[in-house]
């Protein structure tokens, strides 16, 4: 008979296509995963994983597999849930959620805060958003929920509950020598721009500036907001960016928020889950939890 424990070992690093992190999320050391996975290989008769540049890769074997172990895991997971009421202040419930660095820099510190009080021993893992694999990361459960602008992706197994309309506004050192009290758009257009690129889904100011036959200036292009801060600092340059975002660089950093001198339309920010049968009380707390901390914000 197989060892359960090892089903788990393989379903995490077939989530996470890297040996140590599942270490991390499993709460072991990278060696006592491989030698986990070695039992599970020789089991099996199969090597399961390969490795890539990128970490690990799954073989044929282990992508038949995979689907029947997460049910079953689930099923599990879902029986013990079960018998145990949950109660947030007890809790030790480790939640996935899903969002961008931008979700990062505007919902964590407050989450945190809130969950410290409310729920102490619980557990968040951050997975960073890609648009185009949500709705599978939800699915199997590697992501409890996600939050993301979703306006752009198709997700119709997902349930999506809206959080807040957000809008785009512009930032600039607040010393720059050229843009004070508000930028025009002929200042807009002849400044040079730091920007995200647009596989990250914040495609919306260069459409618009093409639509009426415009286009930016962009010196620097990032994966990440995260790092806009800095740039913006230490530069001339002028960033766009969610308002909610806008403000919270405003309050830590020498930066002045202004309005865009063009029209954009607001897109809405979105938490998204799958309907899974198991811990629905607690999902459904969690769900809730995060839209009471956005609306707070």
């Amino acid at each position: 008979m197989i060892d359960l424990s090892l089903i788990k070992v393989f379903i995490i690093i077939y989530e996470t296509k890297n040996i140590s992190h599942a270490a991390e999320r499993l709460n072991l050391s990278q060696p006592s995963v491989t030698y986990n996975l070695n039992r599970l290989r020789k089991f099996l008769n199969d090597p399961l994983f390969e490795r890539d540049k990128f970490g690990v890769k799954p073989t044929k074997l282990a992508q038949s597999l995979y689907p029947s172990f997460r049910q079953s895991i689930s099923e599990i997971e879902k029986a013990i849930t079960a018998s145990q009421e949950f109660n947030p202040q007890t809790s030790q419930r480790v939640f996935r959620l899903g969002l961008s660095d931008l979700g990062e820099i505007c919902l964590l510190p407050s989450l945190i805060q809130f969950l410290s009080k409310h729920a102490p021993f619980m557990k968040i893992e951050i997975e960073e958003i890609q648009s185009n694999k949500v709705e599978e990361w939800l699915v199997e459960g590697f992501l409890d929920v996600a939050v993301f602008n979703s306006s752009y992706t198709v997700m119709p197994k997902i349930e999506s509950r809206n959080l807040f309309e957000e809008r785009y506004m512009c930032i600039a050192h607040k010393h720059h020598p050229r843009v004070q009290n508000q930028v025009s758009l002929q200042q807009y257009l002849q400044e040079k721009h730091a920007a995200i690129k647009s596989s990250t889904g914040h495609i919306e100011i260069d459409q618009k500036l093409k639509e009426l036959g415009l286009k930016r200036n962009i010196m620097l292009e990032l994966p990440h907001f995260s790092v806009l801060q800095d740039v913006v600092t230490s530069s001339e340059l002028l960033v766009t960016l969610p308002s909610r975002a806008a403000k919270v660089y405003e309050r830590n950093s020498e930066v002045n928020v202004f309005e865009l001198p063009f029209t954009v339309k607001p897109f809405n920010v979105s938490v998204n889950w799958y309907n899974h049968h198991d811990d629905l009380e607690a999902r459904a707390w969690f769900i809730q939890t995060i839209q009471n901390v956005f609306q707070r914000l």
